[in-house]
């Protein structure tokens, strides 16, 4: 495509060892607008490429010590020829010549003698495509940088969360001990009180630190359960000790119920205690006053599953799976189960790291039932990527 006016013209070069063909071509391209380099052989294109870069190229075939195949492979070597046009000058029609040319990186081919018009037509198709192709790469070019820097920042800041959610352990860790250790001391019942709320609004705190420290970790594939022995009827047991004042101040009753012939279990005993955990303390908070919540432990195959169970306004159905999702927010007016956390999401990571699955079903006569199943050997895995997100 020729220049517009005041625009410098495009730069051709002609290779032809013909001078009367290298003079006619000239004549053509300037007629058309261009600016002409020629040279007499595959050498000197050589040398011209490497020193002011053409727009396009047309390259005769036949030529002494080195012929137009040659000097085409060895143009495409050049930083500055990979992406240049370049057109054969050439009497030969055969299939495996056009073949030849084309395993060397030929772009289009003109035959001899050359017709004007057809000359104008290649020249400026090519230099139109060659154009196109600069632009698209130079917008992949910038694409791929800013996804590069958004990566990067993604990284900072995935890397500074971990950084705070890590260093938020042990204050948490220390205002729980010593609240812990006043309530075991203090006469007063208001002080008491003040004394449990600490308490528990500690271990919430640090529940949801560790269930995002843990969540970090899934999404960096470090998250690898560490496996032994685990009795699902003691853990269950334990859970529900360490939730009954939380429930009995909500007036809601904790129930057990154990089916379990083999109650043992290879898993990560911390991990699947806090996926309990998070599971109970979920249901005592959207459990009705003067209703009970049942923990189950039972047998299904090889597999040991967990149920637990609410009386609450449970779960929708277009919602079930969406419950378990990272970020996802279901408002109180749509449903019980407002998301004020990532309890969910680290409940579902932790069981799929176990090769386990979480789901939630309606309960009988209403409610939400959440059930968790495990292999009774642990398919463990290092990365287990969230795909979706969580409560």
């Amino acid at each position: 495509m020729a220049s517009g006016k005041g625009e410098k013209p495009e730069t051709i070069l002609v290779v032809d060892d013909n001078a009367n063909n290298r003079i006619l071509a000239e004549a053509h391209l300037k007629s058309f607008g261009y600016a002409v380099v020629m040279a007499e052989s595959g050498e000197e294109a050589l040398e011209r490429t490497a020193t002011h870069t053409p727009s396009l190229i047309l390259l005769d075939v036949i030529m002494p010590k080195m012929d137009g195949y040659e000097t085409c492979a060895r143009l495409r070597q050049l930083p500055q020829g990979r992406d240049v046009p370049i057109v054969f000058l050439t009497a030969l029609a055969d299939l495996s010549s056009h073949q030849r040319a084309m395993d060397v990186g030929v772009d289009d081919f003109l035959t001899k003698p050359i017709n004007r018009t057809e000359l104008m037509l290649r020249v400026r198709s090519l230099l139109r495509i060659s154009v196109l192709n600069r632009n698209l790469k130079d917008n992949y070019e910038t694409t791929r940088r800013q996804r590069d820097q958004l990566v990067r920042v993604q990284k900072q800041r995935e890397e500074l969360m971990q950084h705070v959610v890590h260093d938020l352990k042990n204050p948490l860790g220390a205002i729980e001990m010593n609240a812990r250790y006043m309530l075991s001391s203090l006469p007063s019942n208001d002080m008491l009180d003040a004394t449990r709320d600490i308490v528990d609004s500690a271990a919430a705190l640090r529940r949801m630190v560790m269930n995002l420290l843990d969540i970090c970790r899934s999404e960096d594939g470090q998250l690898i359960p560490m496996l032994s022995d685990v009795d699902m009827g003691n853990l269950v047991t334990t859970v529900i000790g360490e939730h009954t004042r939380e429930s009995l101040d909500r007036d809601v009753e904790l129930h057990a119920s154990f089916h379990l012939d083999r109650a043992t279990v290879r898993a990560d005993q911390d991990l699947i205690r806090r996926v309990l955990e998070n599971l109970v303390v979920n249901a005592i908070r959207h459990a009705p006053r003067s209703s009970s919540i049942e923990i189950v432990a039972q047998n299904v195959g090889d597999d040991v599953e967990l149920h637990v169970r609410d009386l609450g306004d449970g779960v929708p159905e277009e919602f079930r799976e969406k419950v378990f999702d990272k970020y996802v927010r279901l408002e109180a007016s749509t449903t019980s189960l407002a998301n004020r956390g990532l309890g969910l999401t680290f409940c579902r990571i932790a069981v799929e790291a176990h090769g386990g699955r979480v789901w939630v079903e309606p309960n009988r006569p209403s409610g939400a039932n959440f059930i968790v199943r495990l292999p009774r050997e642990a398919k463990t895995s290092s990365v287990f990527p969230v795909t979706k997100g969580v409560a």
